[in-house]
């Protein structure tokens, strides 16, 4: 198993770091411009970005295990970060079930997707 997202604590900063400032927004990492101009590039790649690649990657690959919406779920929580009542009506789901759906949705990444429910749920 990956030496990735161990805890649902890495799970949930990975979801939330996700699209952060020094991300790629495409699959090119490089910028080009005004790149050697700013002391806060090393030869066109944002500082940081090329450690969380792998991260990047695994993570990516856990959220395919899930059903979609439990990856919308997750995407609105963690990236959107909108309140769990706008989420569950988004979804048509009680907010209750907004919780119990997130909180399995993190076990099954946090388990790679072995011997979790919430990716074979409809």
């Amino acid at each position: 198993m990956s030496r990735f997202f161990a805890s649902p604590a890495e799970v949930e900063r990975g979801l939330v770091t996700y699209t952060d400032w020094w991300q790629p927004a495409t699959s090119s990492v490089l910028q080009v411009g005004g790149a050697r101009r700013s002391s806060g590039y090393s030869d066109g790649v944002w500082l940081g970005l090329l450690d969380r690649l792998d991260e990047r990657a695994e993570l990516r690959r856990r959220m395919q295990l899930l059903v979609e919406t439990d990856r919308h779920l997750l995407y609105l929580w963690y990236v959107r970060q909108l309140p769990a009542i706008e989420i569950a009506r988004t979804l048509s789901i009680s907010r209750r079930q907004c919780f119990r759906r997130r909180a399995s949705a993190i076990r099954c990444i946090v388990n790679g997707g072995e011997g979790n429910d919430a990716a074979s749920r409809p």
